[in-house]
């Protein structure tokens, strides 16, 4: 008997010692206090045992860890009741639809004391979803928000990995479980509980209305910054837009003169005579509204609608004119110069037709064309987003295309119906001359982009800017042509290179870069007409600040002995090639339609 006593000791030990591991905290406090009294009452036990034996042993409190077999089947009987002890898990408060309240105002600390639940806040997006927020405007059954499925035109993305949910927690067999509560199927069983000091409270709900679409909302607390992401909102945009544009009109020299009936043919045309006056040129040209069309595609890269791609091209229609002026001798026409002539050095001009001298016709064609496209990015800055009205702040960047080409081109013939005298000497009659002076201009901008673009929402009405700026480089060509034919009555027509205005010193072609900058702005008002389609109608302001066009680059200056093959050249060689260069503005308004999906 002693024998086996000494061997029920270890088996005890190491029961208890199981049993202390398994249970809870609380219940492992209170079997230790019944292992104490039953080792307590197992130490007697076996005192008395062992002196019956013979066996002279002393038990103390140390040796708590062998109990009898009859008083450990006790100990875990009472063990196994539940053991009353204050929870400190409370269940969630009841969901009210209407207690929701609009997710940007709430405060960093009132955010603490509310809660939401996974399975409410896809409720609470569930119209938004579909796209179709009437349904948000129905009661829900029993104060609580309905679910509504996404429709097929408008597939739900997969829920949300950042999303985490709560774990679930494995029942403790040795406490009692709660009486069964009837599920809720707008509640989620893993409801978000509030600290111990703090009252839950939920939130109010927002007031759509059913032309309103909740953007993606940011919320800012004390607690790690979360994001409540609208499943469905648009990934891809595309927008055609109609422009009536002004450019700035080249500032061309006076390139064709006239004078009354009477004026001398040694004054007729020239510049600075009260009886001169400008037929073409002296000022801007070609400065009427112009039609054209720009077309921009994007995408959003990121779930979240933080990062796009997008891309644009916007071109004018050419603007090439032709200005005809022809006369027998009256009206009179001449093309004005300056005579660098040391023995003139003055103003001049060459007749085209004068009364009993010459008859002919002037033809001025001009060119302009301009194109302008972009590839960047586009990154959210700040959003607000609020259920009436929604504020958003882009950073813009990428790489731009800018171009803009002209020309002018002077061209003239006459006939000579007496003899006279002219720049290109003496012209006998029936002599023909024909001539032409060819202006061209190119710039082609390559620069980084980058700017700002703002958009608020307001209902169906949307306002929406953007400024930007672009620096890079410009490359400017500049190319000169021109050629004169003079043909007399008898003998053989002649052809030299050059002009009235061009000629050996500026004839061919040239290049150049130069550093510029194109500041841009845009504003537009939007309205949405359906789900997927919204109209616009804007302004928009483009600046090139360095560019070469065909008027800063023509000499007015020419030296007639040049002009003038019988005699030998005397005097500064002119006309010179120029290289001047200004700024360019292009404004006017846009009408435009974007569809997004």
């Amino acid at each position: 008997m002693v024998f086996a006593a000494l061997l029920r000791r270890p088996l005890r030990a190491s029961l208890a010692l199981t049993v202390s591991m398994l249970l809870p905290l609380p219940v492992v406090a209170a079997a230790e206090t019944e292992h104490g009294l039953a080792a307590q009452r197992a130490s007697d036990s076996d005192a008395a045992t062992l002196s019956a034996a013979g066996t002279s042993k002393t038990v103390g409190p140390a040796n708590v860890n062998h109990l009898p077999t009859a008083d450990l089947a006790a100990s875990q009987q009472r063990v196994r009741q539940p053991i009353a002890y204050q929870s400190r898990v409370q269940r969630p408060a009841h969901f009210d639809s209407t207690s929701i309240p609009h997710l940007t105002k709430l405060d960093p600390q009132g955010l603490e004391n509310h809660i939401l639940s996974e399975q409410q806040l896809q409720a609470l997006f569930a119209a938004t979803r579909s796209r179709d927020l009437s349904a948000a405007l129905a009661p829900a059954p029993q104060g609580l928000l309905p679910a509504v499925p996404c429709q097929a035109s408008s597939p739900c993305p997969p829920a949300n990995p950042h999303v985490a949910t709560s774990p679930q927690v494995e029942a403790n067999p040795h406490v009692a479980a709660n009486p069964p509560v009837a599920a809720n199927p707008y509640l989620a069983t893993n409801a978000v509980q509030p600290n111990a000091d703090q009252t839950a409270t939920l939130l109010p709900s927002p007031q759509f209305g059913a032309d309103t679409v909740p953007s993606i909302s940011t919320v800012s607390s004390r607690r790690p910054q979360m994001i409540v992401d609208v499943p469905c909102s648009p990934r891809f945009w595309a927008d055609a837009e109609l422009l009536s544009i002004w450019v700035r009109g080249d500032s061309l020299p006076t390139l064709l003169t006239t004078s009354p009936l009477g004026t001398a043919a040694a004054d007729a045309g020239q510049m600075g005579l009260p009886t001169t006056s400008s037929m073409f040129g002296g000022g801007r040209s070609d400065s009427d509204a112009r039609l054209g069309v720009r077309f921009s595609v994007g995408r959003w890269l990121m779930r979240a609608d933080q990062i796009a791609i997008e891309m644009d091209y916007a071109f004018l229609g050419h603007a090439d004119a032709t200005h005809v002026f022809s006369s027998a001798g009256n009206p009179m026409l001449a093309r004005p110069f300056y005579d660098a002539n040391p023995g003139v050095d003055g103003e001049a001009a060459d007749l085209i037709a004068f009364d009993t001298l010459t008859e002919g016709h002037v033809a001025i064609d001009t060119h302009s064309e301009l194109y302008s496209g972009g590839v960047g990015m586009r990154a959210v800055a700040l959003r607000w987003s609020d259920p009436m009205i929604g504020r958003r702040v882009d950073w813009l960047s990428g790489f731009r295309y800018f171009r803009l080409a002209e020309s002018v081109r002077i061209g003239d013939h006459r006939t000579a119906t007496a003899t006279h005298d002219s720049p290109y000497g003496s012209l006998d009659a029936g002599t023909t001359v024909d001539s032409f002076d060819l202006f061209k201009t190119e710039n082609d901008f390559y620069g980084f982009d980058m700017g700002l673009a703002a958009r608020q929402m307001l209902g169906r009405w949307s306002l929406q800017s953007h400024a930007k700026i672009a620096f890079g480089v410009n490359h400017q060509g500049i190319e000169m042509a021109g050629q004169r034919t003079i043909a007399p009555l008898v003998g053989a027509a002649t052809t030299e290179r050059g002009g009235l205005l061009t000629g050996e010193d500026n004839l061919g072609g040239t290049s150049r870069q130069r550093f510029a900058v194109i500041p841009e702005t845009r504003i537009e008002a939007g309205y949405q007409l359906t789900a997927h389609l919204r109209a616009s109608i804007g302004y928009q302001f483009l600046y090139l600040s360095d560019a070469v066009r065909p008027g800063a680059q023509i000499d007015r200056a020419a030296n007639s002995t040049m002009l003038n093959s019988a005699v030998a050249d005397a005097g500064p060689s002119r006309p010179s090639q120029r290289y001047e260069t200004e700024g360019v503005y292009v404004h006017g308004g846009t009408f435009g339609l974007e569809l997004n999906y």
